[in-house]
Parts: C-alpha cells; sequence; structure tokens
C-alpha cells in the first residue's frame, strides 16, 4: 500500500468481505466454544460415516494395469507403511517377504524437504523437490516388491508429486489426500470406488516445474498426468 499498488480502499473491502463471514458465523457474538457440544457433535456416528465416505470417494485411481485393480480379498499381501491389521480386516493374509505374496501395496508420500528449518513455518511446511529418487526408502521398497509381484503404490499428494521413477515398477497407481488404510484398502479390493480427479496436474520432471510460471495454470511442458485425470471403476467389480 506504501507504494501506491493497492488502494485503502481495496483492501478495506477484501478485510470487509473476510469479516462478515465471521460475522455470518458468530464468531464475534460467542466466540467460545461449548466443550461438552464439541465432544458429542465431533466424531459422531454421522460425521464420522460421511468422513470415511468423503476419503474412499476422494481417491483418484491413475493406473489400473491389465485390470490389476480391484484385487479379491484371500490373496497374499506384502505391506510398506500399511497397518497389517487393516489388511487382515480386508481379508488378506499378510507375508514378510513380498517373494511370498501375490500381490504388494506401498504407501507413500509427494517427496519434499525441510528448506527453512530455523522458520516457524519452514520449520513444519513441505518445501523443495517433489521427485522421487533412488536412495529413497519408499522408492526401495517399491523395488523389492515389484521384482517379484504386481505392485500397487497409493500416494499421499498434500503437493503434486513426480511420479517417474516409481511408474515402471507400478501397476496400479492410487492417488490419495487423507485416507486411512481401510479406506485404500476398500478401494483395493473393489467395496469402495475412487471418484476422484487430480486437482492439479503432474510434471514429468523437476526442470518442468522450474519452467512453469507460479502464477498460471496449467502452463509449461506437457504434464504427465493433466489436472482432471482419474479411472472410474464399477463398483464391487470383484471377480
Amino acid at each position: 500500500m506504501a507504494k501506491g499498488l493497492v488502494s485503502e480502499k481495496r483492501i478495506d473491502e477484501s478485510v470487509r468481505r473476510v469479516l462478515r463471514l465471521k460475522f455470518d458465523q458468530g464468531l464475534f457474538d460467542d466466540p467460545y466454544v461449548d466443550e461438552a457440544a464439541a465432544v458429542r457433535i465431533v466424531g459422531n456416528s454421522q460425521a464420522q460415516s460421511q468422513a470415511d465416505a468423503a476419503q474412499r470417494a476422494s481417491q483418484v485411481l491413475l493406473r489400473n494395469d491389465k485390470a490389476i485393480l480391484p484385487v479379491a480379498p484371500g490373496k497374499r499381501i506384502w505391506l510398506h507403511n500399511v497397518d497389517a491389521a487393516a489388511a487382515r480386516a480386508a481379508g488378506f493374509t499378510i507375508v514378510e517377504d513380498p517373494a511370498q505374496a501375490d500381490i504388494a501395496l506401498v504407501r507413500t508420500a509427494t517427496p519434499f524437504e525441510t528448506l527453512h528449518p530455523h522458520h516457524f513455518f519452514g520449520a513444519r511446511q513441505h518445501e523443495g523437490r517433489l521427485d522421487f529418487r533412488a536412495d529413497d526408502k519408499d522408492v526401495q521398497a517399491i523395488h523389492s516388491a515389484a521384482a517379484h509381484v504386481p505392485t500397487i503404490v497409493a500416494v499421499e499428494m498434500d503437493r503434486p508429486a513426480i511420479l517417474t521413477a516409481i511408474e515402471p515398477m507400478v501397476r496400479a497407481l492410487i492417488v490419495t489426500f487423507g485416507a486411512s488404510d481401510a479406506a485404500i484398502l476398500d478401494v483395493v479390493t473393489g467395496r469402495a470406488v475412487a471418484k476422484g480427479r487430480l486437482p492439479f496436474s503432474l510434471p514429468r520432471s523437476m526442470a518442468d516445474v522450474e519452467a512453469q510460471s507460479p502464477d498460471l495454470p496449467d502452463d509449461g511442458p506437457p504434464a504427465a498426468y493433466p489436472r482432471g485425470a482419474g479411472i472410474l471403476l464399477k463398483a464391487d467389480s470383484r471377480d
């Protein structure tokens, strides 16, 4: 504002919009939380049911080579970053050696770096690279599994991930946004349908990321997966 790029009137308009929402919610009339009501409301059965449904439907299926999904329960499964109890509840038999498995399921997330560890937000937020690399532990796990069995990978994406390094090893790719192991396993087995679409495009390399303009959508080199990508399977289509 000191440089005259934004007028005080324009700032007031924006502040007024924000405050109006807060007033509409009653935050200035009754700002205190009723703790007893919060315990009763948060996590009630109806809210939990809606949350569970959202976790399943929001997943994005990017690849399903040779129709590997859905996977019929009863198979032997090798897990990485997945709770064994959730897999047993889904009907699988857990094995410790991928060579003894029928299928493998690996959970991972968009890579990141902590570039500003001494800053309040920098110590908490994910920054830096988006690409998987050979020395990443999760990549090594995917490589070990894929050497023996068809491998399904679920990638948690708080930021767009570059999947180039892991794609050749993967038969099915699922993108998640805070889904539980149980929710992912329901999609894997066909009990639930992943209905999501990518909210952003996925670049092919960090060079492509650097070639993009930070203030423009969908610019730069062609994406590996465009915004809106996603495969829809029929519900409960298990063999």
